[in-house]
């Protein structure tokens, strides 16, 4: 019968726990996850074969420790996968697409206010509209009006354009 030292046994184990922690950091589709649960369990054996005290119950919580560690890291890494591709949440980019409200006049070249994702945004319009500012024949969204962000322009600058109210009620509807 092959007896292995206990130090082998120690190092599977470290170097199981070292997998673990490599794979969090580098995309390898569950590749040291899977290493790593193996070279736990053989670290494990390694010290039940070579007569080490209390290594069975060791092995067992070597056992458990690499299931739960190995579902949990699946499960990010599924999650992780899943994530890939679809559109960004928070930030400039998470903003594209969202519809926000008026609240003070927004002109071509006249920034106003428009709240949207929560904030206060200073706003232009992208291209000029077909309503005009009566006064000055600027282009204008009015207060109230609901109006989509479609870019940003120079600094904090959003560029919006309107936004009808049928057409925001219909992408209410399908969204509800």
């Amino acid at each position: 019968m092959l007896v292995i030292p206990p130090t082998i046994g120690v190092i599977l184990i470290l170097i199981g726990i070292t997998l673990f922690i490599a794979d969090l950091h580098v995309f390898s589709h569950g590749l040291l996850t899977v290493g790593s649960i193996v070279t736990l369990l053989a670290g494990g054996l390694a010290l039940l074969g070579a007569g080490v005290p209390y290594s069975g119950v060791l092995l067992g919580v070597l056992v458990v420790v690499a299931m739960l560690m190995g579902g949990v890291l699946f499960g990010v890494l599924g999650s992780l996968r899943s994530l890939r591709g679809s559109k960004a949440l928070t930030g400039k980019e998470g903003m594209i697409g969202e519809v926000g409200t008026v609240r003070s006049p927004v002109g071509v070249d006249s920034p106003g206010w428009i709240f949207v994702h929560g904030e206060r945004w200073r706003a232009v319009l992208a291209f000029a509209p077909e309503e005009t500012d009566p006064r000055d024949g600027e282009p204008m969204i009015g207060v109230g009006s609901k109006v989509a962000v479609v870019g940003f322009g120079e600094g904090a600058i959003v560029q919006v354009v309107p936004v009808q109210r049928d057409d925001f009620r219909r992408s209410l509807d399908m969204e509800g």
